[in-house]
């Protein structure tokens, strides 16, 4: 009964840790496409502001 109880809390770190690794993965691409989408953003407004820019909603 001890060595099941001993795996499965090996299985339930490594779930754990995999998750870990996992939303960390996620953070940074939110990160890049935050960063591509306020760049294309300002791109837009640079070559729309003779006609008062991109409307921010």
């Amino acid at each position: 009964m001890l060595n099941r109880i001993l795996r499965l809390q090996v299985v339930v770190e490594i779930v754990v840790n995999k998750t870990g690794d996992a939303l960390g993965l996620i953070a940074k691409q939110n990160t890049k496409m935050r960063t591509a989408l306020y760049q294309n953003h300002l791109a837009l407004d640079y070559l729309l502001a003779q006609e008062g820019g991109v409307e921010r909603t």
